[in-house]
């Protein structure tokens, strides 16, 4: 059976999630903890064809080389023992934002790019608004 597309929303709280992490990380890890903390049913080659989780595995994994294995999670030591996963969603709901901020960034600096090449080029202008009125109608 075909694993489905990742929507945004599924892959930012993927990163979120990484970039939470704790411990040892393997992809095996990974797909276990995403099925049960997000409810998502993926593989680890399905995150894989992902670049953006792909990076953030590469370079939590980077992170983690050489710091030893935590059996606690120093963040929800804390807390009390009937917080601790509302602790954790906190965590992984301040990780999905700050990925969401990042990706927010890049979009920001792509669409500014975009208008300044429109302002030069009229042609271009007319694709981009033509777009945008498509974006419009369809969120109606």
């Amino acid at each position: 059976m075909a694993i489905k597309s990742l929507e945004t929303e599924q892959q930012i709280s993927i990163q979120a999630l990484i970039r939470s992490w704790d411990g040892r990380l393997t992809w095996d890890f990974l797909v276990t903890k995403i099925e049960s903390s997000l409810a998502i049913t993926t593989t680890r080659q399905t995150l894989d064809k992902y670049l953006n989780i792909k990076n953030e595995y590469k370079e939590k994994k980077r992170l983690l080389k050489g710091k030893p294995i935590s059996t606690t999670d120093t963040k929800l030591v804390s807390y009390l023992e009937k917080d601790i996963d509302l602790a954790g969603k906190v965590i992984q709901l301040e990780a999905e934002l700050k990925v969401a901020k990042d990706e927010i960034g890049y979009l920001q600096a792509f669409i500014q790019k975009v208008t300044n090449i429109g302002e030069s080029n009229p042609a271009v202008m007319d694709i981009f608004e033509k777009a945008f009125q498509d974006i419009e109608s369809k969120a109606r």
